[in-house]
């Protein structure tokens, strides 16, 4: 399955516009948010298959973007790739994993090869996402 519509939800406009840049190029349709409230918006009313979030954003981290989102809209389950460039140990990632549902937790910097491979093990009919599925593993 290809995503519809893919959020990516970061503070910083030059990351965003990036992580876009690479997305299009696969084809994707993107919507941005430039805070967690405004992701939380996207994702309740136009409930994309995709969302890339930032950790700490202005407003609401990604962290409690997720919260709510699940409070509010219980059957809808996006896969949810959380990028951080704060949060970088392996209790982070295994409680965004176990406490949060996050498929994917990617550290800044994000290489575009790092992204596509998550895209490829989540969504391997993506253009150009498939062909990078096993360069960059998920740590377990």
């Amino acid at each position: 399955m290809v995503p519809k519509s893919v959020l990516v939800a970061d503070d910083s406009r030059i990351f965003r516009s990036l992580v876009v840049e690479v997305l299009r190029e696969c084809g994707l349709d993107v919507i941005e948010a430039a805070n967690g409230r405004e992701a939380l918006d996207v994702l309740l009313a136009q409930r994309p298959q995709l969302a890339v979030l930032d950790a700490l954003m202005p407003l609401l981290s990604g962290f409690d973007v997720i919260s709510t989102m699940r409070e509010k809209a219980p059957d809808y389950r996006p896969v949810i790739f959380l990028v951080t460039a704060v949060y970088k140990s392996r209790r982070w990632e295994t409680e965004a994993r176990q406490r949060y549902g996050v498929h994917e937790y990617l550290e800044k910097p994000l290489e575009p090869a790092t992204l596509l491979a998550a895209i490829g093990r989540h969504f391997p009919e993506v253009r150009g996402a498939a062909s990078n599925a096993d360069a960059s593993q998920p740590r377990s």
